[in-house]
């Protein structure tokens, strides 16, 4: 954090005063400006809300608008709000799906690794028609007000009840607001201000005619609203005139008063100079010499770090030129406070320079039998950087992807914002003058940021929601504590935890456990004699219930106008879950054939020995089939003394290093192995010759792998083992199947088929991102990219690519 006022932004702020534009009129006292004890108390305040990370969630939805019975496959990408980075921290994400009174219908618990997770939910008889909303978050987002986690409405359309799409049309009714820049109108001034004109769903009216009138119906200024219901206007208001807006819509006008023009104070306004801003400070006479004895401060922050430029109106207009290469990289939020801290006028301003953005580039599209491989290239591709990308391929004419955010919208625009923003998207797909003024345009209407300066300035730094990683267990003991080992048993995404314990110790922690489906924690414990049993625990779990975000976020409505009118919806397939199991059986078993082979074909020592299903089912135990593979391992029941050994050793130390799921075990906390058999045992690395042990491992290592699937094939029944359900699990990542269509020529396939979705693209050696989709026989196609590349470059594209061509 740099909100501190240290000698570094004391001289942030005299490197800030030396870009005054030296026309009209500068800041007069700039020359001799230092840090006041009020300005210290501002960023000490900033700095208490501001410490503490945030995080930001971004998900890649396949598509808007879905079929019952088709799925909807998503990849969720988490980043560190300030940093822009991949949270790589965070495991936990909640997601749901729930009606649009926040009703929740279908929920999951995904597992973050590296930032990013994949998975599906299936639009069951649960969803059949209508409007929905996929929600994604963390328990730490709760803490804060800002919109940081991920919101967006989609429809599913029912083939059984709706075998045509009805459209309907929407009615006149606008919204329709002017804001002054800054927030402030004031009399006999020259004010910029924001016009924004939106329907009942949300979303701007295009390219309307509107007036500026006066009360004698004098038209003042007439424009065009942009094709997002937005324009910018310049006027002087009078006292005793009213002054109103009129927007010509559908053969009739709505006409709204502009009102709360102030008779004294003064506004802003923000010029965009190509390498520079130019903020402006506007007065009246009137106002003039009140205002001339009292300090005033311009804080630039932006949710992370914050600069402040004291300054006095000695005129009726105050100029200061801030390089861009001096401002934050993304948002910007400029708010000027008088001389009690207290915020008076606010505008937020995008940087664009600084933003590390993956481009991707078209390389060609060969035809394979009935499937079409598509290649692209990466710019400036590091081969040893982080790579996730999200790719949904849909007819080049499809109506079905309308999504209002993709990758760097969400990251750098929507957590700073108040309210949704339609196609938000837009705004980064070109980096070019046009898309910059509109994106301006934006914010000048959007008047005051998410961050409340009330909360900011009564925030007590308790965090009532904790992070969280994984599920953590906190296995109480019952009754007396006798001194032993514990042992809990691995989970499909988690290794075997050891405990050794004393008589003092009351509890046992398990953290960072990721749990799927039906797993279940189980514990065992051993006493000092190598004796087995069941402990009597009574374990706590956290997070152990499903958090739902239910605070009132608005969002853009879906608009049924948008749908085509009498278009014939063919039915889907409802065997989903049948087409799952098959091929998730089919997909584990080359999943492990191939691990295996790999892991093998890595050593050039040693040996994997992997223990079949007739070996387990004999139940043999752990230090028999030690002796089997090569080692000496004898259990000496009456002291209750394991040991192994390694007869190839002839001198020094013949003990091999032994670890369990990875963990290593010290020498004299092995016995426990001689309690256990081969039922739940992967797989056994071991080497011989000594290796790669290090300095104790010159009689070779064991390394033992356990799986929980083998605990559940045997009946899991340990009567050594206590086993408990655990409240909360995290869904395991399902597969995304591609609808099959009887059909591929028609024009509900064009608009609202699906061709295929991929979650997880990787990036070649040679920077290429190849990929295998079916061949529709559609000549075009649409690619709507989402990802990171090159560790930290985001990429957000949307390419029309002919198929079986290349360039």
């Amino acid at each position: 954090m740099k909100t501190k006022p240290h000698p570094k932004i004391k001289a942030k702020f005299l490197f800030l005063s030396l870009f005054i534009l030296i026309t009209i009129s500068v800041f007069s006292n700039l020359n001799a400006q230092n840090t006041s004890e009020d300005d210290e108390d501002l960023l000490d305040m900033y700095e208490n809300y501001t410490e503490s990370p945030r995080e930001v969630v971004y998900v890649h939805l396949n598509k808007s608008t879905y079929v019952n019975g088709e799925m909807l496959g998503f990849t969720a990408y988490v980043f560190d709000k300030f940093a822009k980075k991949r949270s790589v921290s965070t495991t936990n994400l909640y997601c749901t799906l729930s009606d649009l009174d926040g009703n929740v219908i279908k929920q999951k618990l995904v597992h973050i690794k590296d930032g990013v997770a994949s998975n599906v939910f299936y639009l069951d008889e649960n969803l059949l028609s209508g409007s929905f909303m996929f929600k994604a978050y963390t328990n730490w987002m709760f803490n804060f007000e800002e919109q940081n986690h991920f919101q967006q409405v989609f429809n599913v359309l029912d083939a059984d009840k709706e075998s045509e799409i009805e459209s309907k049309t929407t009615d006149n009714q606008l919204d329709i607001q002017v804001l002054g820049e800054g927030g402030h109108f004031i009399y006999n001034t020259l004010n910029t201000a924001g016009v924004i004109v939106k329907n009942k769903f949300g979303k701007g009216l295009p390219n309307a005619t509107a007036e500026v009138i006066d009360d004698n119906e004098l038209v003042i200024n007439t424009f065009k609203l942009n094709p997002f219901g937005i324009a910018k206007i310049i006027l002087t208001p009078e006292p005793k005139r009213r002054y109103f807006l009129k927007v010509y819509h559908n053969d009739s006008f709505e006409k709204i008063e502009i009102r709360d023009i102030k008779n004294m104070g003064f506004n802003m306004s923000v010029t965009d100079l190509k390498d520079n801003i130019l903020v402006t400070f506007a007065t009246n006479k009137s106002s003039l010499e009140p205002l001339q004895t009292k300090r005033f401060k311009l804080a630039i922050h932006n949710g992370g770090d914050m600069l402040i430029v004291p300054f006095y109106m000695t005129d009726l207009s105050e100029k200061l030129m801030v390089f861009k290469s001096d401002l934050f990289s993304g948002i910007n939020m400029l708010t000027v406070f008088d001389e009690n801290n207290k915020p008076i006028l606010e505008r937020l301003v995008f940087n664009h320079l600084g933003i590390e953005k993956g481009k991707t580039k078209f390389v060609s599209s060969t035809a394979e039998k009935d499937s079409l491989l598509v290649k692209l290239k990466v710019d400036n591709h590091n081969l040893n950087s982080f790579q996730n990308v999200s790719i949904s391929v849909l007819p080049s004419t499809t109506k079905s992807y309308n999504h209002q955010h993709n990758l760097i919208s969400q990251i750098y625009l929507q957590p700073y914002i108040k309210t949704p923003i339609e196609d938000a998207g837009y705004y980064f797909k070109e980096d070019n003058r046009k898309t910059n003024y509109q994106l301006d345009n934006l914010l000048l209407t959007q008047g005051w940021s998410s961050y409340n300066w009330t909360t900011i300035f009564n925030f007590d730094n308790i965090y009532k929601y904790p992070f969280e990683q994984g599920i953590s267990v906190t296995s109480n003991i019952n009754g007396k504590t006798e001194a032993g080992t514990y042992i809990s048993y691995p989970l499909k995404s988690s290794s075997s935890q050891i405990y050794t314990i004393s008589e003092d110790d009351k509890a046992i922690l398990s953290n960072n456990l990721i749990p799927t489906d039906e797993e279940v924690f189980r514990i065992g414990y051993i006493n000092r004699k190598g004796e087995p049993r069941a402990p009597t625990i009574y374990p706590q779990f956290y997070p152990s219930v499903f958090p739902i975000l239910n605070k009132p976020y608005s969002y853009i409505q879906p608009d049924q106008s948008e749908l085509t009118p009498d278009l014939v919806i063919p039915k889907t397939p409802s065997s989903w879950s049948e087409l799952e199991k098959l091929e998730e059986i089919v997909i584990n078993a080359k999943k492990k054939k191939t691990r295996l082979q790999k892991l093998q074909e890595k050593k050039t020592k040693g040996k994997i020995f992997e223990i079949n299903d007739d070996q387990r089912l004999r139940g043999t135990p752990l230090y028999i089939y030690l002796n089997e593979i090569g080692f000496v391992a004898n259990y000496d029941l009456q002291n209750a003394k394991f040991t192994v050994t390694n007869p190839r050793v002839s001198w020094g130390n013949n003990k091999p290093i032994i670890y369990l799921d990875g963990a290593l075990l010290q020498e004299d906390s092995i016995d426990f192995l001689a309690l256990m058999t081969i039922e739940t045992i992967d797989y056994i690395d071991v080497e011989y010759q000594g290796f790669g042990g290090g300095i104790r491992g010159q009689a070779g290592y064991i390394k033992i792998y356990t799986s929980s699937e083998f605990f559940y094939r045997n009946g899991g029944k340990n009567n050594t083992v206590s086993s408990f359900e655990f409240p909360l699990t995290f869904d395991e990542e399902k597969e995304f199947y591609t609808p099959k269509y009887q059909f591929y020529n028609t024009t509900f396939f064009n608009e609202y088929g699906t061709i295929d979705w991929k979650p997880n693209l990787k990036v070649g050696k040679d920077g290429i991102i190849s990929f295998k989709i079916k061949n529709s026989d559609n000549q075009t196609i649409n690619l709507y990219i989402n990802g990171i590349v090159n560790d930290n470059g985001l990429v957000s594209e949307i390419k029309t690519i002919e198929a079986a061509n290349s360039n």
